[in-house]
Protein backbone atom coordinates (compact mmCIF):
# COMPACT_ATOMS: atom_id res chain seq x y z
CA UNK A 1 0.00 0.00 0.00
CA UNK A 2 1.17 3.52 -0.17
CA UNK A 3 0.79 5.20 2.78
CA UNK A 4 -0.67 8.44 1.55
CA UNK A 5 -4.06 6.45 0.01
CA UNK A 6 -4.48 5.59 3.72
CA UNK A 7 -5.24 7.94 6.83
CA UNK A 8 -7.92 6.63 8.91
CA UNK A 9 -8.41 7.55 12.46
CA UNK A 10 -7.25 6.17 15.39
CA UNK A 11 -8.70 2.57 15.97
CA UNK A 12 -9.25 0.68 18.97
CA UNK A 13 -8.90 -2.41 17.30
CA UNK A 14 -6.70 -4.80 18.79
CA UNK A 15 -5.66 -6.47 15.57
CA UNK A 16 -4.09 -3.69 14.70
CA UNK A 17 -0.60 -2.74 16.55
CA UNK A 18 1.27 0.79 16.01
CA UNK A 19 4.95 0.32 14.85
CA UNK A 20 7.52 2.81 13.89
CA UNK A 21 6.70 6.25 12.48
CA UNK A 22 6.81 6.64 8.84
CA UNK A 23 9.25 8.64 9.41
CA UNK A 24 11.72 6.77 10.71
CA UNK A 25 11.41 4.22 7.33
CA UNK A 26 12.35 6.71 4.71
CA UNK A 27 11.26 5.68 1.14
CA UNK A 28 13.65 2.82 -0.48
CA UNK A 29 14.47 1.48 3.19
CA UNK A 30 13.90 -1.23 5.72
CA UNK A 31 13.29 -1.67 9.35
CA UNK A 32 13.39 -4.05 11.76
CA UNK A 33 10.70 -4.04 14.19
CA UNK A 34 10.00 -6.21 17.22
CA UNK A 35 6.60 -6.79 18.66
CA UNK A 36 5.85 -9.49 21.82
CA UNK A 37 8.35 -11.77 20.91
CA UNK A 38 7.40 -11.63 17.15
CA UNK A 39 10.20 -10.11 14.79
CA UNK A 40 9.12 -8.26 11.59
CA UNK A 41 10.82 -5.94 8.46
CA UNK A 42 8.92 -3.06 7.77
CA UNK A 43 9.80 -1.70 4.04
CA UNK A 44 9.09 1.28 2.46
CA UNK A 45 10.14 0.65 -1.62
CA UNK A 46 10.90 3.42 -3.39
CA UNK A 47 7.31 3.65 -5.50
CA UNK A 48 6.01 4.44 -1.81
CA UNK A 49 4.74 1.20 -1.23
CA UNK A 50 4.71 0.06 2.42
CA UNK A 51 4.97 -3.54 3.35
CA UNK A 52 5.60 -5.53 6.51
CA UNK A 53 6.91 -9.14 6.54
CA UNK A 54 8.26 -11.51 9.23
CA UNK A 55 11.95 -10.71 9.60
CA UNK A 56 13.12 -14.54 9.91
CA UNK A 57 14.16 -15.92 6.19
CA UNK A 58 11.69 -18.55 6.03
CA UNK A 59 14.97 -20.84 4.99
CA UNK A 60 16.92 -20.91 8.24
CA UNK A 61 15.72 -17.16 9.86
CA UNK A 62 18.31 -15.67 9.47
CA UNK A 63 16.60 -11.15 9.64
CA UNK A 64 15.82 -9.85 6.30
CA UNK A 65 16.44 -6.53 7.53
CA UNK A 66 19.61 -7.43 6.88
CA UNK A 67 19.48 -7.88 3.43
CA UNK A 68 19.17 -5.51 0.30
CA UNK A 69 16.16 -4.13 -1.15
CA UNK A 70 15.45 -3.25 -4.80
CA UNK A 71 12.26 -1.85 -5.87
CA UNK A 72 10.08 -4.61 -4.61
CA UNK A 73 12.65 -7.40 -4.60
CA UNK A 74 14.14 -8.20 -0.95
CA UNK A 75 17.10 -10.71 -1.12
CA UNK A 76 17.99 -12.08 2.05
CA UNK A 77 21.99 -11.51 2.38
CA UNK A 78 23.07 -14.82 4.05
CA UNK A 79 21.66 -17.39 0.89
CA UNK A 80 20.21 -14.85 -2.09
CA UNK A 81 16.85 -15.85 -1.39
CA UNK A 82 14.43 -13.35 -2.98
CA UNK A 83 11.11 -12.39 -2.22
CA UNK A 84 8.65 -10.04 -3.14
CA UNK A 85 7.50 -7.49 -0.50
CA UNK A 86 4.05 -7.00 -1.82
CA UNK A 87 2.90 -10.65 -0.60
CA UNK A 88 5.77 -12.32 0.91
CA UNK A 89 6.55 -14.55 -2.61
CA UNK A 90 9.88 -16.32 -2.92
CA UNK A 91 11.13 -15.18 -6.32
CA UNK A 92 14.26 -17.20 -5.94
CA UNK A 93 14.99 -20.12 -3.18
CA UNK A 94 12.08 -22.21 -1.96
CA UNK A 95 8.74 -21.12 0.42
CA UNK A 96 7.23 -17.89 0.83
CA UNK A 97 8.02 -15.91 3.55
CA UNK A 98 4.45 -14.49 5.76
CA UNK A 99 3.30 -10.78 4.53
CA UNK A 100 1.23 -8.84 7.38
CA UNK A 101 -1.12 -5.83 6.13
CA UNK A 102 -0.15 -2.78 6.91
CA UNK A 103 -1.81 1.27 7.32
CA UNK A 104 -0.51 4.29 8.18
CA UNK A 105 -2.22 6.19 11.12
CA UNK A 106 -1.36 9.76 12.45
CA UNK A 107 2.13 9.70 10.77
CA UNK A 108 2.50 5.81 12.33
CA UNK A 109 2.93 2.84 10.77
CA UNK A 110 0.46 0.08 12.07
CA UNK A 111 0.56 -4.08 11.29
CA UNK A 112 -2.37 -6.26 11.60
CA UNK A 113 -1.02 -9.04 14.01
CA UNK A 114 -4.04 -10.92 14.06
CA UNK A 115 -3.64 -14.72 14.00
CA UNK A 116 -5.71 -16.55 11.31
CA UNK A 117 -7.00 -19.67 11.84
CA UNK A 118 -4.38 -22.40 11.74
CA UNK A 119 -6.29 -24.03 9.14
CA UNK A 120 -6.29 -21.23 6.49
CA UNK A 121 -2.71 -22.15 6.61
CA UNK A 122 -3.25 -25.38 5.47
CA UNK A 123 -3.59 -25.20 1.60
CA UNK A 124 -0.50 -22.98 1.18
CA UNK A 125 1.58 -24.83 3.58
CA UNK A 126 0.58 -28.02 1.18
CA UNK A 127 1.04 -26.74 -2.13
CA UNK A 128 4.61 -25.40 -0.87
CA UNK A 129 4.71 -29.06 1.01
CA UNK A 130 4.14 -30.47 -2.21
CA UNK A 131 6.51 -28.40 -4.39
CA UNK A 132 9.42 -29.66 -1.77
CA UNK A 133 8.38 -33.07 -3.25
CA UNK A 134 8.19 -32.76 -6.63
CA UNK A 135 11.84 -30.74 -6.66
CA UNK A 136 13.17 -33.47 -4.24
CA UNK A 137 13.85 -30.42 -1.38
CA UNK A 138 13.99 -32.32 1.75
CA UNK A 139 14.48 -29.65 3.68
CA UNK A 140 11.80 -27.13 2.05
CA UNK A 141 9.30 -30.07 3.01
CA UNK A 142 10.01 -30.58 5.86
CA UNK A 143 10.04 -26.80 6.74
CA UNK A 144 6.67 -26.89 5.42
CA UNK A 145 5.98 -30.48 7.21
CA UNK A 146 6.85 -28.36 10.36
CA UNK A 147 4.87 -25.39 9.94
CA UNK A 148 1.98 -27.90 8.97
CA UNK A 149 2.29 -30.06 11.87
CA UNK A 150 2.43 -26.56 14.28
CA UNK A 151 -0.62 -25.34 12.36
CA UNK A 152 -2.51 -28.63 13.71
CA UNK A 153 -2.51 -30.72 10.83
CA UNK A 154 -2.43 -34.40 12.14
CA UNK A 155 0.80 -36.58 11.38
CA UNK A 156 -0.98 -39.50 9.88
CA UNK A 157 -2.73 -37.23 7.71
CA UNK A 158 0.87 -35.61 6.36
CA UNK A 159 1.87 -39.08 5.20
CA UNK A 160 -0.80 -39.72 3.67
CA UNK A 161 -0.13 -36.64 1.98
CA UNK A 162 2.88 -37.91 0.66
CA UNK A 163 1.66 -41.27 -0.73
CA UNK A 164 -0.86 -39.33 -2.64
CA UNK A 165 1.34 -37.32 -4.20
CA UNK A 166 3.32 -40.32 -5.09
CA UNK A 167 0.23 -41.85 -5.98
CA UNK A 168 -0.57 -38.94 -8.65
CA UNK A 169 2.75 -37.95 -10.47
CA UNK A 170 4.58 -41.62 -10.12
CA UNK A 171 5.27 -42.54 -13.61
CA UNK A 172 4.75 -46.39 -13.63
CA UNK A 173 2.51 -45.69 -10.77
CA UNK A 174 3.09 -46.23 -6.75
CA UNK A 175 6.64 -46.75 -5.39
CA UNK A 176 7.99 -47.77 -2.17
CA UNK A 177 7.04 -44.38 -0.87
CA UNK A 178 3.84 -46.20 0.05
CA UNK A 179 5.01 -48.55 2.36
CA UNK A 180 7.94 -46.62 3.83
CA UNK A 181 4.37 -44.01 4.60
CA UNK A 182 2.63 -46.97 6.55
CA UNK A 183 5.87 -48.17 7.80
CA UNK A 184 6.82 -45.42 9.44
CA UNK A 185 3.51 -44.50 10.63
CA UNK A 186 4.35 -47.02 13.30
CA UNK A 187 6.52 -44.29 14.78
CA UNK A 188 4.68 -41.38 15.48
CA UNK A 189 3.49 -42.62 18.76
CA UNK A 190 6.93 -41.82 20.21
CA UNK A 191 7.35 -38.79 18.34
CA UNK A 192 4.79 -36.53 18.88
CA UNK A 193 3.84 -32.75 18.00
CA UNK A 194 6.63 -31.50 15.37
CA UNK A 195 8.98 -34.26 16.39
CA UNK A 196 6.90 -36.15 14.06
CA UNK A 197 8.67 -34.96 11.55
CA UNK A 198 11.34 -36.98 12.06
CA UNK A 199 9.23 -40.07 11.23
CA UNK A 200 7.79 -38.22 8.37
CA UNK A 201 10.94 -37.69 6.63
CA UNK A 202 12.19 -40.82 5.06
CA UNK A 203 8.91 -41.10 3.30
CA UNK A 204 9.50 -37.28 2.02
CA UNK A 205 12.91 -38.51 0.81
CA UNK A 206 11.69 -41.64 -0.66
CA UNK A 207 9.09 -39.84 -2.69
CA UNK A 208 11.11 -36.71 -3.47
CA UNK A 209 13.54 -39.28 -5.35
CA UNK A 210 10.95 -41.24 -6.49
CA UNK A 211 9.35 -38.23 -8.52
CA UNK A 212 11.67 -35.69 -9.01
CA UNK A 213 9.85 -33.20 -11.30
CA UNK A 214 7.53 -35.40 -12.87
CA UNK A 215 4.00 -34.22 -14.83
CA UNK A 216 0.91 -35.62 -12.84
CA UNK A 217 -0.13 -38.55 -14.08
CA UNK A 218 -3.08 -38.42 -16.19
CA UNK A 219 -6.55 -39.57 -14.22
CA UNK A 220 -8.94 -41.23 -16.14
CA UNK A 221 -12.79 -40.81 -16.52
CA UNK A 222 -14.81 -42.84 -14.12
CA UNK A 223 -16.26 -45.97 -15.83
CA UNK A 224 -19.85 -47.32 -14.51
CA UNK A 225 -20.90 -50.47 -13.40
CA UNK A 226 -17.58 -52.03 -12.36
CA UNK A 227 -17.26 -55.53 -11.02
CA UNK A 228 -14.64 -57.36 -9.40
CA UNK A 229 -14.55 -59.54 -12.50
CA UNK A 230 -14.34 -56.83 -14.75
CA UNK A 231 -11.43 -55.09 -13.33
CA UNK A 232 -9.31 -58.23 -13.54
CA UNK A 233 -10.31 -58.58 -16.67
CA UNK A 234 -9.10 -55.16 -17.47
CA UNK A 235 -6.31 -55.46 -15.92
CA UNK A 236 -5.11 -58.88 -17.38
CA UNK A 237 -5.81 -57.20 -21.01
CA UNK A 238 -3.71 -54.31 -19.89
CA UNK A 239 -6.07 -51.93 -20.42
CA UNK A 240 -5.03 -50.14 -17.75
CA UNK A 241 -6.67 -46.72 -18.51
CA UNK A 242 -9.93 -48.53 -18.10
CA UNK A 243 -8.55 -50.39 -15.02
CA UNK A 244 -7.89 -47.38 -12.77
CA UNK A 245 -11.27 -46.08 -14.68
CA UNK A 246 -13.71 -48.76 -13.52
CA UNK A 247 -12.13 -48.49 -10.24
CA UNK A 248 -12.85 -44.94 -9.60
CA UNK A 249 -16.40 -45.36 -10.56
CA UNK A 250 -16.62 -47.71 -8.11
CA UNK A 251 -15.85 -45.77 -5.77
CA UNK A 252 -18.05 -43.19 -6.88
CA UNK A 253 -20.73 -45.55 -6.90
CA UNK A 254 -20.33 -45.82 -3.44
CA UNK A 255 -18.84 -49.49 -3.27
CA UNK A 256 -17.50 -49.75 0.27
CA UNK A 257 -13.98 -49.19 0.52
CA UNK A 258 -13.24 -52.61 2.18
CA UNK A 259 -15.12 -54.77 -0.72
CA UNK A 260 -13.29 -52.75 -3.28
CA UNK A 261 -9.96 -53.64 -1.55
CA UNK A 262 -11.11 -57.03 -1.84
CA UNK A 263 -11.00 -56.96 -5.50
CA UNK A 264 -7.55 -55.64 -5.44
CA UNK A 265 -6.64 -58.71 -3.92
CA UNK A 266 -8.08 -60.59 -6.11
CA UNK A 267 -6.54 -58.93 -8.91
CA UNK A 268 -2.86 -59.59 -7.04
CA UNK A 269 -3.83 -63.34 -6.66
CA UNK A 270 -3.88 -64.01 -10.70
CA UNK A 271 -0.05 -63.42 -10.93
CA UNK A 272 3.35 -63.10 -8.58
CA UNK A 273 3.82 -59.47 -9.95
CA UNK A 274 7.10 -57.20 -9.66
CA UNK A 275 9.00 -59.02 -7.04
CA UNK A 276 6.42 -58.69 -4.65
CA UNK A 277 6.14 -55.17 -4.69
CA UNK A 278 2.57 -54.96 -5.02
CA UNK A 279 1.19 -57.21 -2.55
CA UNK A 280 3.16 -55.61 -0.24
CA UNK A 281 2.23 -52.01 -1.33
CA UNK A 282 -2.02 -53.29 -1.03
CA UNK A 283 -1.23 -54.24 2.29
CA UNK A 284 0.61 -50.92 3.91
CA UNK A 285 -1.97 -48.70 2.20
CA UNK A 286 -4.83 -50.49 3.97
CA UNK A 287 -2.55 -49.80 7.09
CA UNK A 288 -2.21 -46.18 6.33
CA UNK A 289 -5.29 -45.12 5.41
CA UNK A 290 -7.10 -47.02 8.51
CA UNK A 291 -5.12 -44.56 10.20
CA UNK A 292 -4.75 -41.34 7.93
CA UNK A 293 -6.95 -39.82 5.58
CA UNK A 294 -9.36 -42.51 4.02
CA UNK A 295 -11.00 -39.88 1.63
CA UNK A 296 -7.84 -39.98 -0.65
CA UNK A 297 -8.16 -43.91 -1.18
CA UNK A 298 -9.57 -43.76 -4.67
CA UNK A 299 -6.53 -41.68 -6.00
CA UNK A 300 -3.99 -44.38 -3.53
CA UNK A 301 -5.83 -47.01 -4.81
CA UNK A 302 -5.66 -46.03 -8.29
CA UNK A 303 -1.83 -45.29 -8.40
CA UNK A 304 -1.65 -48.88 -6.79
CA UNK A 305 -3.66 -50.21 -9.57
CA UNK A 306 -1.52 -48.73 -12.26
CA UNK A 307 1.54 -50.13 -10.97
CA UNK A 308 -0.36 -53.65 -11.01
CA UNK A 309 -1.17 -53.72 -14.41
CA UNK A 310 2.55 -52.64 -15.09
CA UNK A 311 4.03 -54.88 -13.30
CA UNK A 312 6.21 -57.65 -14.72
CA UNK A 313 4.51 -61.05 -14.48
CA UNK A 314 7.00 -63.42 -12.85
CA UNK A 315 5.19 -66.23 -12.77
CA UNK A 316 5.39 -66.42 -16.51
CA UNK A 317 8.98 -66.21 -16.40
CA UNK A 318 11.20 -69.62 -16.35
CA UNK A 319 12.69 -69.38 -12.95
CA UNK A 320 8.97 -69.30 -11.71
CA UNK A 321 7.02 -70.80 -13.98
CA UNK A 322 7.24 -74.66 -12.83
CA UNK A 323 5.54 -74.16 -9.47
CA UNK A 324 2.33 -71.98 -11.24
CA UNK A 325 2.30 -74.80 -14.10
CA UNK A 326 2.10 -77.58 -11.07
CA UNK A 327 -0.64 -75.43 -9.53
CA UNK A 328 -2.76 -74.79 -12.47
CA UNK A 329 -4.88 -78.29 -12.57
CA UNK A 330 -5.93 -77.65 -9.29
CA UNK A 331 -7.32 -74.14 -9.75
CA UNK A 332 -10.53 -76.03 -9.87
CA UNK A 333 -10.28 -77.31 -6.72
CA UNK A 334 -9.24 -73.41 -5.12
CA UNK A 335 -13.26 -73.63 -3.17
CA UNK A 336 -13.09 -76.83 -1.92
CA UNK A 337 -9.50 -76.32 -0.86
CA UNK A 338 -10.74 -73.34 1.21
CA UNK A 339 -13.81 -74.65 3.15
CA UNK A 340 -11.52 -76.61 4.01
CA UNK A 341 -8.85 -75.16 5.11
CA UNK A 342 -8.59 -74.84 9.03
CA UNK A 343 -10.45 -78.42 9.56
CA UNK A 344 -6.64 -80.02 10.36
CA UNK A 345 -5.65 -77.46 13.00
CA UNK A 346 -3.01 -79.28 14.30
CA UNK A 347 -1.68 -79.99 11.35
CA UNK A 348 2.42 -80.35 11.16
CA UNK A 349 3.54 -77.02 9.10
CA UNK A 350 7.36 -78.13 9.74
CA UNK A 351 7.62 -80.07 6.83
CA UNK A 352 6.75 -76.83 4.45
CA UNK A 353 9.23 -74.78 5.91
CA UNK A 354 11.76 -77.40 5.82
CA UNK A 355 11.16 -78.12 1.76
CA UNK A 356 10.96 -74.41 1.23
CA UNK A 357 14.43 -74.16 2.75
CA UNK A 358 15.92 -77.34 1.48
CA UNK A 359 13.97 -78.97 -0.88
CA UNK A 360 13.67 -79.07 -5.01
CA UNK A 361 10.67 -77.91 -6.76
CA UNK A 362 8.95 -80.79 -6.75
CA UNK A 363 9.25 -81.51 -2.67
CA UNK A 364 8.26 -77.43 -2.28
CA UNK A 365 5.49 -77.59 -4.32
CA UNK A 366 4.27 -80.52 -2.98
CA UNK A 367 4.39 -80.17 0.73
CA UNK A 368 2.22 -77.21 -0.06
CA UNK A 369 -0.42 -79.28 -1.51
CA UNK A 370 -0.06 -82.13 1.05
CA UNK A 371 -0.90 -79.38 3.38
CA UNK A 372 -3.90 -77.73 1.45
CA UNK A 373 -5.30 -80.81 0.89
CA UNK A 374 -5.15 -82.25 4.47
CA UNK A 375 -7.19 -79.19 5.92
CA UNK A 376 -4.20 -76.95 7.26
CA UNK A 377 -4.81 -73.50 8.26
CA UNK A 378 -4.26 -71.05 5.64
CA UNK A 379 -2.73 -68.54 8.91
CA UNK A 380 -0.69 -71.45 9.68
CA UNK A 381 1.05 -72.03 6.69
CA UNK A 382 1.67 -68.14 5.98
CA UNK A 383 3.24 -68.59 9.10
CA UNK A 384 5.24 -71.38 8.55
CA UNK A 385 6.37 -69.11 4.91
CA UNK A 386 7.40 -66.71 7.06
CA UNK A 387 9.41 -68.51 8.97
CA UNK A 388 11.33 -70.58 5.94
CA UNK A 389 11.76 -66.64 4.52
CA UNK A 390 13.42 -65.36 7.58
CA UNK A 391 15.61 -68.25 7.49
CA UNK A 392 16.57 -67.20 4.27
CA UNK A 393 17.54 -64.12 4.90
CA UNK A 394 19.24 -64.77 7.91
CA UNK A 395 21.29 -67.49 5.70
CA UNK A 396 22.24 -64.64 2.88
CA UNK A 397 25.67 -65.18 1.47
CA UNK A 398 27.76 -61.97 2.74
CA UNK A 399 29.98 -62.72 -0.60
CA UNK A 400 27.30 -61.81 -2.69
CA UNK A 401 26.72 -58.25 -2.13
CA UNK A 402 30.07 -56.79 -3.33
CA UNK A 403 29.96 -58.92 -6.38
CA UNK A 404 29.47 -56.56 -9.33
CA UNK A 405 28.50 -59.62 -11.84
CA UNK A 406 25.92 -60.84 -9.35
CA UNK A 407 22.25 -59.45 -9.66
CA UNK A 408 21.69 -60.23 -6.01
CA UNK A 409 21.98 -58.21 -3.18
CA UNK A 410 20.72 -57.83 0.65
CA UNK A 411 17.62 -55.68 -0.66
CA UNK A 412 16.76 -58.71 -2.99
CA UNK A 413 16.84 -60.82 0.23
CA UNK A 414 14.95 -58.96 2.08
CA UNK A 415 11.90 -59.14 -0.13
CA UNK A 416 11.66 -62.56 -0.02
CA UNK A 417 10.62 -61.94 3.75
CA UNK A 418 8.64 -58.48 3.57
CA UNK A 419 6.94 -60.11 1.10
CA UNK A 420 6.25 -63.57 3.19
CA UNK A 421 4.97 -61.00 5.72
CA UNK A 422 2.41 -59.50 3.26
CA UNK A 423 1.29 -62.73 2.41
CA UNK A 424 0.10 -63.49 5.58
CA UNK A 425 -1.37 -60.12 5.97
CA UNK A 426 -3.29 -60.88 2.96
CA UNK A 427 -4.37 -64.18 4.02
CA UNK A 428 -5.88 -62.52 7.27
CA UNK A 429 -7.54 -59.77 5.04
CA UNK A 430 -8.88 -61.68 2.03
CA UNK A 431 -11.51 -64.11 2.65
CA UNK A 432 -11.70 -65.98 -0.79
CA UNK A 433 -10.44 -68.90 -2.33
CA UNK A 434 -8.09 -67.17 -4.07
CA UNK A 435 -6.49 -66.32 -1.33
CA UNK A 436 -4.47 -69.67 -1.17
CA UNK A 437 -2.74 -68.53 -4.56
CA UNK A 438 -0.96 -66.36 -2.24
CA UNK A 439 0.90 -68.77 -0.22
CA UNK A 440 1.77 -70.50 -3.67
CA UNK A 441 3.47 -67.06 -4.75
CA UNK A 442 4.86 -67.20 -1.45
CA UNK A 443 6.49 -71.22 -1.49
CA UNK A 444 7.66 -70.24 -5.20
CA UNK A 445 9.55 -66.65 -4.17
CA UNK A 446 10.88 -67.38 -1.07
CA UNK A 447 11.99 -71.10 -2.97
CA UNK A 448 13.57 -69.83 -5.63
CA UNK A 449 15.64 -67.33 -3.18
CA UNK A 450 17.86 -70.49 -2.19
CA UNK A 451 20.51 -69.98 -4.68
CA UNK A 452 21.75 -66.44 -2.03
CA UNK A 453 22.35 -69.14 0.81
CA UNK A 454 25.68 -69.30 2.33
CA UNK A 455 27.51 -72.83 2.84
CA UNK A 456 25.87 -74.48 5.46
CA UNK A 457 29.44 -74.60 7.08
CA UNK A 458 29.61 -71.06 6.51
CA UNK A 459 26.59 -69.70 8.44
CA UNK A 460 26.11 -67.72 11.22
CA UNK A 461 25.67 -70.41 14.22
CA UNK A 462 23.00 -68.89 17.07
CA UNK A 463 24.74 -69.25 20.37
CA UNK A 464 22.34 -66.54 22.88
CA UNK A 465 24.46 -64.22 24.99
CA UNK A 466 22.81 -62.14 27.70
CA UNK A 467 23.59 -58.75 26.55
CA UNK A 468 21.76 -55.51 27.71
CA UNK A 469 19.29 -53.78 24.59
CA UNK A 470 22.16 -51.17 24.26
CA UNK A 471 25.40 -53.73 24.09
CA UNK A 472 22.78 -55.01 21.39
CA UNK A 473 22.61 -51.82 19.17
CA UNK A 474 26.37 -51.41 19.84
CA UNK A 475 27.20 -54.54 18.58
CA UNK A 476 25.15 -53.85 15.40
CA UNK A 477 26.33 -50.39 14.89
CA UNK A 478 30.05 -51.64 14.96
CA UNK A 479 29.43 -54.71 12.64
CA UNK A 480 29.82 -57.12 15.35
CA UNK A 481 27.12 -59.67 13.28
CA UNK A 482 27.82 -62.33 15.97
CA UNK A 483 27.45 -60.35 19.17
CA UNK A 484 24.48 -58.67 17.96
CA UNK A 485 22.43 -62.14 16.62
CA UNK A 486 23.63 -63.61 20.01
CA UNK A 487 22.03 -60.75 22.09
CA UNK A 488 19.02 -61.07 20.59
CA UNK A 489 18.50 -64.95 20.54
CA UNK A 490 18.50 -64.55 24.46
CA UNK A 491 16.81 -61.18 24.13
CA UNK A 492 13.70 -63.36 22.82
CA UNK A 493 12.36 -64.20 26.28
CA UNK A 494 13.05 -61.10 27.85
CA UNK A 495 10.21 -58.64 26.83
CA UNK A 496 12.07 -55.51 28.38
CA UNK A 497 15.01 -55.43 26.12
CA UNK A 498 13.29 -56.13 23.15
CA UNK A 499 11.27 -53.26 23.85
CA UNK A 500 14.24 -51.37 24.06
CA UNK A 501 15.99 -53.16 21.59
CA UNK A 502 13.16 -52.24 19.13
CA UNK A 503 12.73 -48.53 20.12
CA UNK A 504 16.44 -48.30 19.82
CA UNK A 505 16.89 -49.44 15.98
CA UNK A 506 13.46 -47.57 14.96
CA UNK A 507 15.36 -44.71 16.49
CA UNK A 508 19.25 -46.08 14.12
CA UNK A 509 16.81 -46.15 11.41
CA UNK A 510 15.63 -42.39 11.27
CA UNK A 511 18.81 -40.85 12.45
CA UNK A 512 20.83 -41.67 8.41
CA UNK A 513 23.15 -44.34 9.46
CA UNK A 514 22.10 -45.14 5.79
CA UNK A 515 21.86 -42.80 3.06
CA UNK A 516 20.04 -43.63 -0.13
CA UNK A 517 16.29 -43.11 0.13
CA UNK A 518 15.84 -47.01 -1.29
CA UNK A 519 17.90 -48.62 1.20
CA UNK A 520 16.63 -46.69 4.27
CA UNK A 521 13.25 -47.75 2.79
CA UNK A 522 14.02 -51.12 2.65
CA UNK A 523 15.63 -51.36 6.16
CA UNK A 524 12.79 -49.89 7.88
CA UNK A 525 10.84 -52.25 5.68
CA UNK A 526 12.02 -55.12 7.05
CA UNK A 527 12.88 -54.06 10.78
CA UNK A 528 9.10 -53.27 10.76
CA UNK A 529 7.82 -56.25 9.69
CA UNK A 530 10.81 -58.68 11.77
CA UNK A 531 9.00 -57.27 14.95
CA UNK A 532 5.10 -57.67 13.94
CA UNK A 533 5.71 -61.34 12.86
CA UNK A 534 7.84 -61.79 15.89
CA UNK A 535 4.59 -60.77 17.88
CA UNK A 536 2.45 -62.77 15.53
CA UNK A 537 4.25 -65.58 16.09
CA UNK A 538 3.87 -65.78 19.88
CA UNK A 539 4.29 -68.89 20.90
CA UNK A 540 5.63 -70.79 18.03
CA UNK A 541 8.99 -72.47 18.41
CA UNK A 542 10.38 -70.44 15.36
CA UNK A 543 9.73 -67.01 16.38
CA UNK A 544 12.73 -65.89 16.92
CA UNK A 545 14.22 -66.20 13.21
CA UNK A 546 12.73 -62.93 12.32
CA UNK A 547 14.33 -61.16 15.04
CA UNK A 548 17.69 -63.10 14.50
CA UNK A 549 17.48 -62.26 10.46
CA UNK A 550 16.61 -58.54 10.71
CA UNK A 551 19.60 -58.06 13.56
CA UNK A 552 22.04 -59.73 11.08
CA UNK A 553 20.72 -57.79 7.93
CA UNK A 554 21.22 -54.46 9.74
CA UNK A 555 24.83 -55.44 11.65
CA UNK A 556 26.37 -56.56 8.14
CA UNK A 557 27.53 -54.25 5.80
CA UNK A 558 25.47 -53.08 2.88
CA UNK A 559 26.74 -51.56 -0.33
CA UNK A 560 24.46 -48.27 -1.20
CA UNK A 561 26.16 -46.91 -4.55
CA UNK A 562 26.35 -49.01 -7.45
CA UNK A 563 27.34 -46.76 -10.18
CA UNK A 564 30.67 -48.43 -10.83
CA UNK A 565 28.41 -51.40 -10.70
CA UNK A 566 26.05 -50.07 -13.43
CA UNK A 567 28.69 -48.87 -15.72
CA UNK A 568 30.76 -52.58 -15.59
CA UNK A 569 27.23 -54.37 -16.09
CA UNK A 570 26.85 -51.63 -19.16
CA UNK A 571 30.31 -52.14 -20.59
CA UNK A 572 29.91 -56.12 -20.52
CA UNK A 573 26.56 -56.13 -21.65
CA UNK A 574 27.31 -53.50 -24.56
CA UNK A 575 30.34 -54.30 -25.80
CA UNK A 576 30.65 -58.02 -24.33
CA UNK A 577 27.40 -58.98 -25.16
CA UNK A 578 27.57 -60.75 -21.02
CA UNK A 579 24.70 -60.40 -19.15
CA UNK A 580 24.64 -59.97 -15.16
CA UNK A 581 24.38 -63.39 -13.49
CA UNK A 582 21.28 -64.35 -11.49
CA UNK A 583 21.68 -66.54 -8.48
CA UNK A 584 17.98 -66.94 -8.16
CA UNK A 585 15.92 -66.28 -11.41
Amino acid sequence: MKPTDLNPPPSTDARWQPALLLSEVPAGSMAAWKHEGQQLVLVHTDEGELHALDNRCPHEGYPLSSGDLKGRALTCCWHNWKFDVKDGACTLGEEPVRHFETRVVDGRIEVDLAQPDPRESWPGLLASFEEGLEKHQVARSARDGVRLLQAGFGPHELLTRVALYDARFAEYGSTHTLAVAADCGRFLERYPGVDAMYAIAPAVDMCGEANRRLPRRARPAAIAGATCESLRAAVEAEELERAEGLLRGAFEAGVPREELEGWLYAVLSDHFLDFGHELIYMVKAQELLARGDAEHAAEIYGGLLHAIGLGTREDTLPYMKGYFERFAPHEECLAQMWEKAGTAPDFATDTLRDAVLEGSLDEAFGALMEALEAGASARALARALVVAAAQRLYRFDLAIEPDPDVSETWLWATHRFTFASAVRNAIERFDSPDALRFLLQAVAFVHSGRGMDAPAAERLPVTPMDLTAGEILEAAVSRDTGRAVAGVAAAVDDPAVLVELRTGLEDLSLRDPLVRPIVVTHVIKTLVAAFEEFEELGGHPDRAWPLLAVMRFLSSPVIERRVFEQVRRSIRWVAEGTMPRKLTQ
